[in-house]
């Protein structure tokens, strides 16, 4: 009976991950094949949050993450059947390897982890630098600078964090003010459009997406083109500058992630029980099985 019992456990225990990794490959799959449909569905469970995912529609960055997602499924997959498998057919080899794995897999894990948080001090300030190097080169400040059809994914993308999260610049608003900090900016956006006249040059000295907002329906509902009878301050781009965010939106995230915090580590604890427990069944059986092969034989 309490063999029995230990086989649920190890078949329960890794029917999660082998659903988990299913689910995964239907994903990774279903981007794949038509990734507007994917965002399509997203949008309408939550537009706000499948604003900038839509932006990537048929990119190599959705198509690459896409046979990630395909491939770590298919590896969850495979070795969670292989748990399930060695347990039904008893077979120790299957088991070793699984546990084994599984070890490493962990290991990996936990050192990725430590890594993390000991390095901090060295890749915070290199990803912030990083960051802040991409969004001058590529950041050129798409609403209220261009049609619709001009707009450009990466910009459009930040503007909808920026409105969003009521946040201006990687470091404030103060990236608009040099060259280095907005280098594509200062090259092919500094522009405000207006119905009755256009706005260039050192006449602009924000992105619209910067600006005070009475309502975010217009972003929400991606009618981009409305934005300018939502704003606070119609001038607010302009010389000078007015009703505008200052808070950085480097500071946007951490928040967030504060936020947040208690899924962020219920969720990985929980993952990593579930792991040590396959393990530790895993473990178990293939050494109870080798008894029963001993008694058998001897």
């Amino acid at each position: 009976m309490f063999i029995y019992i230990e086989y649920l456990l190890a078949v329960s225990s890794n029917a999660p991950f082998q659903l988990i990794g299913l689910l995964t490959v239907a994903l990774g799959i279903w981007v794949v094949v038509d990734d507007q449909s994917f965002f399509e569905t997203v949008a309408f469970f939550s537009k706000t949050q499948s604003t900038a995912l839509q932006l990537y529609g048929d990119t190599e960055l959705v198509r690459v993450s896409a046979w990630v997602l395909i491939a770590i499924g298919a590896l969850v997959f495979i070795l969670s059947f292989c748990g399930c498998w060695g347990v039904v057919s008893e077979s120790r080899c299957l088991l070793i390897v699984y546990a084994t794995l599984m070890s490493f897999i962990v290991l990996v894990e936990v050192i990725c982890v430590i890594l993390l948080f000991s390095l901090a001090s060295v890749w915070q300030p290199q990803l912030a630098t990083a960051i802040s190097n991409t969004f001058s080169k590529n950041y050129v400040g798409t609403m209220g600078a261009f049609e619709v059809s001009g707009y450009e994914a990466f910009s459009l993308a930040l503007d909808a964090f920026m409105v969003q999260f009521e946040c201006c610049g990687i470091n404030g608003p103060t990236d608009f003010e040099t060259t280095k900090a907005a280098e594509a900016w200062f090259a092919r956006g500094r522009t405000f459009k207006t119905p009755t006249q256009i706005y260039s040059g050192d006449q602009v000295k924000l992105p619209t997406a910067c600006c005070k907002f009475s309502s975010k329906n217009f972003f929400e509902d991606q009618k981009y083109s409305e934005f300018l009878g939502n704003m606070m301050n119609e001038r607010c781009p302009l010389s000078p500058p007015a009703d505008y965010y200052s808070q950085p939106c480097k500071n946007v995230i951490p928040a967030q992630m504060d936020k947040h915090k208690v899924p962020l580590i219920v969720i990985p604890v929980v993952v990593l029980v579930l792991e040590l427990i396959c393990i530790g069944v895993a473990v178990y059986l293939a050494v109870m099985i080798k008894r029963w092969d001993d008694e058998l034989y001897y």
